[in-house]
């Protein structure tokens, strides 16, 4: 991970973390642009990006208990779709948040939301980040699994057309 002290600044208070926040809260990760974030251009690259999504997942996931209970039970999240938008840059040594949060989901798909906010509160990058579990042996883990491992009963929330659209078409790309 090339995140590596960051990540464990993050991830490591989640992980261990007893109180467990809700599956449906905001969840925010806080850094800054370093010089070795930066691209020749003197922004963000772009990879970077994706490299704090996956921190914001693993915050995610420790935060609400989700990691130890999909551990346990041998079920490992896959990234299957992630796309961004870039409104502005962020640059070096500008301080930023990421703010995380699960908008919805259907069958063994699970839909998060980042949102890339700059201290001045305005938002500089979005994306949308489609996951599903697997388990051993391709044991196909339904949203309503997670929910159950999780201890919790709730309906997704209404997904956008737009996340509709692309759901449908990975499920045509997997046929």
């Amino acid at each position: 991970m090339n995140l590596f002290f960051r990540f464990l600044r993050i991830f490591l208070p989640a992980f261990f973390s007893r109180a467990h926040t809700h599956l449906m809260d905001l969840h925010i990760i806080r850094s800054a642009v370093w010089l070795g974030d930066q691209d020749p251009m003197g922004h963000m690259t772009n990879s970077r990006y994706s490299s704090f999504t996956d921190l914001a997942i693993m915050n995610y996931m420790g935060r609400t208990g989700a990691l130890k209970a999909f551990r346990k039970r041998g079920w490992l999240p896959v990234i299957q779709y992630e796309s961004f938008a870039y409104l502005r840059m962020l640059r070096f040594p500008q301080k930023f948040e990421v703010q995380t949060r699960l908008v919805g989901w259907e069958g063994t798909r699970l839909v998060f939301q980042h949102s890339f906010i700059a201290a001045d509160g305005r938002v500089h990058a979005e994306s949308t980040m489609i996951a599903r579990l697997t388990g051993r042996k391709k044991l196909r883990v339904t949203a309503d699994m997670a929910m159950e491992a999780l201890g919790v009963s709730l309906e997704s929330p209404p997904l956008s057309p737009q996340v509709q659209s692309i759901l449908e078409d990975l499920k045509a790309r997997a046929s």
